[in-house]
């Protein structure tokens, strides 16, 4: 059983912040509205579970409805970052990033969403591997454009080899809610125990 005391919590939700801040930033320029973030709410989980119960996602109705773009990261930091984005939502964000005159032509929806996943994830990805002084690397991005969840929490529980696993998660959006995105980092285990510490606090202790 997965064991992470309550500093080290503080320590992933921070940097979880952090990558969100930006990629609250870069959304932002994409739709052409200002974004905010929420608080990222932390849950030790099943593996299996990964895919379910989320905090941020204020209607259960929607959660059947996701579609996500899954990137595994590796470096200096591992683990699943996943984007996950409502129905009521994906339409407009794919508007928003492809600006199209007309009807959208076939595989752009998913291209777009792709595209999408690699704007935000970079500024996420950037951001903690500036905070840790160490590279971090996503994979080529994986979209699910049904059920993202049970393909959140397969990702997850083969990773994770049947272990509990942390779940950050914070919603990215718009004041009016038009543009909405969950964002979700989920750490190997391997990865908590003091690599989530930021420059500053370890020179603060030397």
């Amino acid at each position: 059983m997965l064991t992470i005391d309550e500093a080290e919590l503080d320590r992933v939700r921070e940097l979880t912040s952090i990558g969100a801040g930006h990629a609250a930033g870069a959304f932002a320029t994409v739709v052409g509205r200002p974004c905010r973030m929420r608080v990222p709410t932390v849950r030790l989980l099943s593996a299996q579970a990964v895919g379910s119960s989320f905090v941020a996602s204020t209607r259960d109705d929607e959660r059947s409805s996701m579609c996500g773009v899954f990137f595994e990261v590796e470096g200096g930091l591992g683990g699943v970052l996943a984007l996950l984005f409502p129905a009521s939502s994906r339409e407009p964000v794919v508007h928003a990033l492809l600006r199209p005159r007309g009807e959208l032509a076939p595989g752009a929806e998913a291209s777009a969403l792709r595209e999408l996943g690699n704007i935000l994830v970079s500024h996420v990805v950037s951001a903690m591997a500036d905070t840790l002084g160490t590279r971090v690397l996503p994979s080529i991005p994986v979209l699910a454009m049904e059920d993202a969840l049970s393909a959140l929490s397969s990702l997850v529980a083969l990773r994770c080899a049947g272990e509990s696993a942390l779940r950050v998660e914070t919603e990215i959006s718009d004041a009016e809610g038009r543009y909405r995105g969950l964002l979700v980092y989920v750490p190997d285990p391997a990865c908590l125990g003091g690599r989530t510490e930021a420059p500053e606090a370890r020179a603060a202790r030397r």
